[in-house]
């Protein structure tokens, strides 16, 4: 800034902002979990924020070792994508999987969080059959009372 000039903020340079709170993550990990015993899975359930950075990550006992990882990614793609997981058509997977540097998946059982139109992270499910991560995912973001799209 050149001497002399001041510069005075405005309300057009700042946006108002939700963001998940640790207590929002558990409550979605232990709705996942409830849910999942109650179907007699076991799966890893993440959660990450509006920048993709995990919040949150549970594996159940007995949860498949290589779980944890996916299901990571399902919440890292949904956050980033603005969508749930599994709704790329096969042609752009590999190269979704570049641009995203590895964290990219096609596999079903992640979704986005939605607050007021904005998204603020993603919630996955992962380990089980496909349509039971699903079913255990959309749990976990009933629990804040959020749809699952």
């Amino acid at each position: 800034m050149r001497p002399g000039l001041s510069y005075a903020p405005t309300m057009a340079d700042f946006a108002s902002t939700h963001r998940l709170t640790h207590e929002a993550s558990l409550k979605m990990l232990r709705a996942g979990v409830a849910k999942a015993e109650e179907m007699g899975v076991k799966v890893s359930l993440a959660v990450v924020d509006q920048s993709c950075q995990l919040l949150a990550l549970l594996n159940m006992d007995g949860a498949k070792f290589f779980a944890a990882r996916t299901t990571i990614k399902k919440a890292i793609t949904s956050a980033s994508q603005r969508q749930p997981t599994g709704y790329a058509p096969e042609k752009d997977v590999l190269s979704m999987q570049i641009r995203m540097d590895g964290d990219f998946t096609n596999v079903p059982g992640g979704f986005p969080i939605v607050v007021a139109g904005q998204v603020v992270g993603g919630v996955a499910a992962g380990g089980a059959k496909i349509e039971e991560d699903v079913i255990v995912a959309k749990a976990a973001l009933a629990a804040l009372g959020l749809p699952s799209g």
